[in-house]
């Protein structure tokens, strides 16, 4: 990924997956991305450790502000 991309990737975490993840554990957050990955042979290798990472990041940045 370029730069921009991780930016704009960062930035759709933040819109889209965050307020919803705001209220799930992270085993509920876990499961939901391995399922994705499971019915999405196309996402690359490691895609879902690294959308688990940013989630979690940005949520307990969030929750310590």
């Amino acid at each position: 990924m370029t730069l921009e991309e991780e930016r704009e990737f960062r930035q759709k975490v933040i819109e889209t997956i965050l307020p919803v993840a705001m209220n799930m554990t992270e085993d509920q957050i876990r499961s939901i991305i391995q399922n994705v990955e499971k019915s999405n042979e196309n996402l690359p290798t490691g895609f879902g450790a690294m959308l688990f990472q940013q989630i979690i990041v940005h949520k307990y940045n969030k929750l310590n502000k």
